[in-house]
Formats: C-alpha cells, sequence, structure tokens
C-alpha cells in the first residue's frame, strides 16, 4: 500500500510538473507568434518606453514584494495544514509595503517621473499595480507546491491571451497617438484583474489573527533574499535603463528586441526548471542521487541543444519576428543566450542552496554578479553601445554560475550533480554558439555548420541508445 501510494504520488509530482512546463511554453510561444505583428505597429521607440517601464516594474516588485514568495516553498513543508493562513499574512504584510510606497509615488509622482524617465501618470500607474500583482504570484506559488497544476495553467492563459487582446484593444481604440501607453496598459491590465480576485480570495481563506508568526518565519527567510532579487534585477534590467539614459529609447527597443528573442531559451529552461523543483526536493529528500543526476543531465543536454539552435537561426528569426528597423539586434542574440544558459545552470544550483535556506549565500553571490554587471556596463555601454550590454550580462551569468558550482557543494557536503558533464557540454555549447554567430552573413555556410552539428548529436545519441535507455530505466526505478 505504501509503495502504491509513492508511486501514485510521483506520478502526481511527475504529472503537475510536465503540464505546468508545457503549458507556459506554449503560453510563451503566443508572445512570439504575435510579435511580427507589434513590431511592426510599434516604433522602436515606443518599444524602448515599454521596456524601461517593464524595468523600473521589476525593481518596484523587488522592493514592495520584500521577497515573501522565496518563503512560501519551506512553508508547505513546515507548515502544511496552514499554508493558506500563511498566505494570508505575507500578503497583509506586502499591502502595508504597497499602499506605504504608492503614497509617497503619488506626492513625489513628478521627481520619480524625471528620475525614471517614466511619465508621470505611468509612474503612479505602476504602484497600485505592485498593490495586486504579488497576489498573482502568491497564487501561482500555492498552486505549485500544491501540486494542482490545472489552475496554473488556467492563470497563465488568461494572462497571455488577455495581454495580446488588450494591447490590441488599447493600441488602436484609445492610445493610437502614444502607443507605448497602450502596449504598457494592455500587458499589466489581465493580470491586475487577476490580481484583484486573488487578493480578495486569499484574505477570505486564510486571514487571521496570529499573523506574526508567519510574518516572523517569513522574513527570516525572504530579507536575505532581497538583495539577491535586487542585484537579479541589476543583472536582468538595469542594462535596459542604462541604455535610455546613455543612448536612448530607440536603442533601448532594438536590445530589449533582440534580449526577447535570446531569452525564449530562459522561458523554457525556467518552465523546465519551475516544474523540476518540487521534483528535485522530493528525491533530495529521499536521497534518490541517481535519479537527479541522469534528469538533470538530460536537462541540460537539452538546454544546451536549444541554445545552439537558438543562436544558429537568429537572423532569420528575427526577420521573421520583426520589421527590418529591429535587424540590428542579432548581434545581442549569441552573448545574451549563452547567459541565459548559465543563468539555467545557476538557478539549479540554488534550488538546493534554497532548500538548506541558505538564503544569504544565494543573496551573496547574486550582488557580485550584479557589481560586475554594473561596473561592465558603466564602462562599456557609452563606448560600444547596446552590443556591451548583453556581454556584460554573459560575463555576470558565467561568474554567478560558477559561483553556485562551489556554493551548493559545500552547502550539501557532497555533489548531487554530475557537474563535469553539466560543464563540458555548456562550455563546448557556448564556443559553437560563438563560432556560428560569426556567419550570419553566410546563410549557407552557417546552416551547413548546424544541420552538420545536429546530425553529428543525434548519430551519437542513436550510438549510444542503449545506454541511454537503461539510464532512464534507472531514473525511473529509483523514484
Amino acid at each position: 500500500m505504501l509503495i502504491r501510494k509513492n508511486i501514485n504520488y510521483n506520478n502526481l509530482v511527475f504529472r503537475s510538473g510536465s503540464s505546468y512546463m508545457v503549458s507556459n511554453i506554449l503560453i510563451s510561444s503566443i508572445s512570439i507568434i504575435t510579435s511580427p505583428i507589434f513590431t511592426r505597429i510599434l516604433s522602436t521607440e515606443d518599444y524602448g518606453v515599454a521596456s524601461n517601464f517593464s524595468a523600473w516594474f521589476n525593481v518596484g516588485l523587488v522592493i514592495i514584494g520584500l521577497g515573501l514568495t522565496y518563503s512560501i516553498g519551506n512553508a508547505k513543508v513546515d507548515f502544511p495544514s496552514e499554508l493558506n493562513k500563511f498566505l494570508a499574512s505575507i500578503q497583509f504584510l506586502g499591502s502595508i509595503m504597497a499602499v506605504t510606497v504608492l503614497i509617497f509615488s503619488i506626492i513625489f509622482r513628478d521627481q520619480l517621473s524625471k528620475w525614471m524617465e517614466i511619465d508621470s501618470s505611468l509612474v503612479v500607474i505602476m504602484f497600485v499595480y505592485l498593490l495586486f500583482f504579488p497576489s498573482v504570484l502568491l497564487a501561482q506559488e500555492r498552486y505549485k507546491f500544491l501540486l494542482m497544476y490545472k489552475k496554473n495553467i488556467y492563470i497563465s492563459l488568461f494572462g497571455a491571451m488577455g495581454s495580446i487582446i488588450f494591447c490590441f484593444l488599447f493600441i488602436f481604440l484609445f492610445f493610437n497617438d502614444q502607443r507605448y501607453y497602450g502596449r504598457i496598459l494592455g500587458l499589466i491590465f489581465p493580470f491586475f484583474l487577476m490580481g484583484c480576485f486573488f487578493y480578495v480570495r486569499i484574505l477570505f481563506n486564510g486571514l487571521t489573527r496570529d499573523f506574526k508568526k508567519y510574518w516572523s518565519y517569513a522574513l527570516k527567510i525572504s530579507l536575505p533574499m532581497i538583495p539577491h532579487a535586487l542585484a537579479m534585477v541589476v543583472l536582468s534590467q538595469i542594462d535596459r535603463i542604462m541604455i535610455v539614459k546613455i543612448c536612448g529609447n530607440s536603442d533601448a527597443g532594438l536590445f530589449s528586441f533582440g534580449y526577447s528573442y535570446a531569452v525564449l531559451l530562459l522561458l523554457v529552461s525556467n518552465a523546465l526548471l519551475q516544474a523540476y523543483q518540487p521534483w528535485l526536493y522530493v528525491n533530495y529528500k529521499n536521497n534518490n542521487l541517481d535519479s537527479i543526476k541522469i534528469s538533470t543531465n538530460f536537462i541540460a543536454t537539452g538546454v544546451c541543444l536549444l541554445t545552439f539552435t537558438c543562436i544558429a537561426v537568429a537572423p532569420e528569426a528575427l526577420m521573421v519576428l520583426g520589421s527590418k528597423n529591429f535587424l540590428s539586434a542579432k548581434v545581442v542574440v549569441m552573448p545574451i543566450a549563452i547567459g541565459a544558459l548559465f543563468q539555467y545552470i545557476y538557478n539549479t544550483y540554488t534550488f538546493l542552496e534554497l532548500y538548506h535556506k541558505k538564503t544569504i549565500v544565494i543573496a551573496f553571490g547574486t550582488i557580485l554578479a550584479a557589481s560586475i554587471n554594473y561596473t561592465l556596463n558603466s564602462f562599456f555601454i557609452p563606448v560600444y553601445g547596446f552590443v556591451a550590454a548583453a556581454y556584460a550580462t554573459l560575463i555576470s551569468y558565467l561568474f554567478l554560475a560558477f559561483f553556485h558550482l562551489i556554493a551548493y557543494k559545500i552547502v550539501t557536503k557532497k555533489p548531487i550533480f554530475q557537474d563535469s558533464y553539466i560543464w563540458t557540454i555548456s562550455i563546448s555549447t557556448a564556443l559553437f554558439s560563438f563560432f556560428i554567430s560569426q556567419l550570419y552573413d553566410a546563410i549557407f555556410f552557417r546552416y551547413v555548420v548546424y544541420i552538420s552539428f545536429v546530425f553529428l548529436f543525434f548519430l551519437i545519441s542513436f550510438l549510444n541508445r542503449n545506454k541511454i535507455f537503461n539510464l532512464y530505466i534507472l531514473m525511473i526505478k529509483k523514484n
């Protein structure tokens, strides 16, 4: 009976994770499919303004959110029957912070507008949105750890489809002369509606007088993660803010467009990791290290192949996804995509550090990487333009992945992953990708190289099919 129960639970974890992963990839694809339309109705300047708004929103989300979502996975373990009370309590805590910042933003909206280079009305809209949007994240985290994968699929579908529909409505019906307004409001409106709904629902389901216990628990985990989250914003967003200030909205729009394509890989790897995290925690707790190594190697191999493909076809993909005005963004694809690959690697390592509640270690590494990123951007963007930000991103994530390679082994006191394999294929992918990016103007030769590489990969896989199949069977048996 116990064995059957464990098998059913593992099947639920696998089904939940797989569905969550596939839904996120499919939903992200909707944005890619509609990209050719938006790049033809928006200018590079419009893209730059929307990108700048998004960057500042992510900064605000870290400060107002207090990193509270990082504590939910641990709370699910320590308070399994009190999760609703925990969520309501931390939402109440976040609301206090959000209302305080909202009042401040209304009073000083003109000064903030000048500093952030965003219209004053958008500044107020941003902070109103930040009051309710964190509730969507809390709901998603709850559904993820309770393995209620269908709920997360519905949230993602409504957000993705709603954003597209509302973008068109706002751009053509209300903001035809200021289309960046339509783009920004269309993107946030469906999530604002969901945020209002989940805000009320979370409070209704879990409001308690004993909130201080949960505040104390959450803040011990989340506060050390705020520097980490802010540093992550520096790594992923500050380059766009700096490009706006140094080079202008048009260059920021080009960088943002190239970045959006290059991090398609990140959308896939993040979806994989979100699905993988609950499975990893279950197997790590049960000491199924062989299963962890095998599954991680499979995932890493797939991510590397996707990275190389993304880079190889970049010029043609950008021509399809954007107008001719956006084609020069191809120069940022290779470094950003390789940076995304190393981001996947370091995220895999940090799961175990987070499991052991070593959030200070995570924050320290990210702050160091963010400092490297900011320094490189400050020196080289004025000289080389927006392409310098892409290479700064690559160097920063490479450092971060190497830092956590060392850190996670110290935390766990033993190697959990087959790191030699992961780093060998990752470095090889980076070298091959750099080579093929130099062939962007030689389309025939580039595709000969790419097809040869893919053929060699599948030939090696075919010749080793029995070994691969046996490893897969071993992983299943261990589960």
